[in-house]
């Protein structure tokens, strides 16, 4: 009951602190084309913290951090944009739960999934989507040569005999790197990790998203220059592929480094 009590007042504090936060993010879920993947992390996050099976601590939520990003949210508001006050909002929120529900401030998984339900896909299409176009172009430029095909990367293009391939905003990775990083966070919570191994899975993640944009990348060259004649939903079959490849490569890796772990437990064990 006094957990309870404890629970009531955090959230209720936070409902009315960040309540522009909350009104922002509710419009932009009804009004932008975004939203519904951020809604998918927000219900995912919640699915983790009403269906975990982790006994509850038995330890007292820790007041102070969440404390001290309402304050600083108070005192940056008409400084940060939308987007800052949400991410400190959200912030607070992933600290007060991850402390009322797992006994610790900082869970990977949960942090992850929160900070993925913000609107972020326009602002990284717009930040990351050339840069990421860029270096998906460097890297199939050589593998392409390697194949007896003369291609040049220009940009975000690969100019193959004087025909220019684009690699466009749709094929820039952005969604693939959110669906990437939603399932590595969703794996976080499924099957947990040491913090030091949890950071470590997310550069790792972030390789294999390249890697499975890079082997679109190939396939696309394959299909837009008419080396191989297929029908009209190659394109889609080829992002499919590469998507089930990301997710396998993922998935690998984490398991990989948990049985590092439990491995490591049953020798300390005896």
């Amino acid at each position: 009951m006094h957990r309870l009590k404890w629970t009531l007042l955090l959230l209720a504090l936070q409902l009315v602190a960040f309540w522009e936060v909350w009104r922002w993010y509710f419009t932009r879920a009804v009004y932008s084309w975004d939203q519904p993947w951020g809604l998918l992390a927000f219900i995912a996050a919640l699915v983790v913290l009403l269906a975990s099976k982790k006994p509850l601590p038995r330890t007292e939520p820790s007041l102070f951090l969440p404390a001290l990003f309402i304050v600083v949210y108070i005192a940056t508001y008409f400084v940060l944009p939308p987007l800052g006050r949400a991410t400190m909002a959200f912030t607070a929120l992933a600290l007060t739960l991850s402390s009322l529900r797992f006994g610790k401030s900082f869970h990977p998984g949960l942090f992850g999934l929160f900070y993925l339900s913000l609107p972020t896909i326009p602002t990284l299409q717009f930040f990351g989507g050339y840069p990421m176009r860029v270096v998906v172009a460097q890297l199939t430029a050589p593998i392409l040569r390697m194949s007896s095909f003369a291609v040049v990367q220009e940009g975000t293009c690969l100019n193959w005999a004087g025909r220019m391939i684009w690699i466009d905003a749709p094929c820039s990775g952005i969604k693939m790197l959110w669906v990437g990083m939603f399932l590595t966070f969703v794996l976080l919570c499924l099957f947990e990790l040491p913090v030091l191994k949890a950071m470590l899975l997310l550069p790792l993640t972030f390789v294999v998203i390249i890697a499975a944009n890079v082997f679109r990348a190939v396939a696309l060259f394959y299909l837009e220059a008419g080396v191989l004649q297929m029908p009209s939903w190659g394109h889609e079959y080829a992002g499919l592929i590469a998507f089930v490849l990301e997710a396998a490569g993922i998935v690998f890796i984490m398991f990989k480094l948990r049985r590092g772990n439990v491995c490591d437990a049953a020798v300390s064990s005896t």
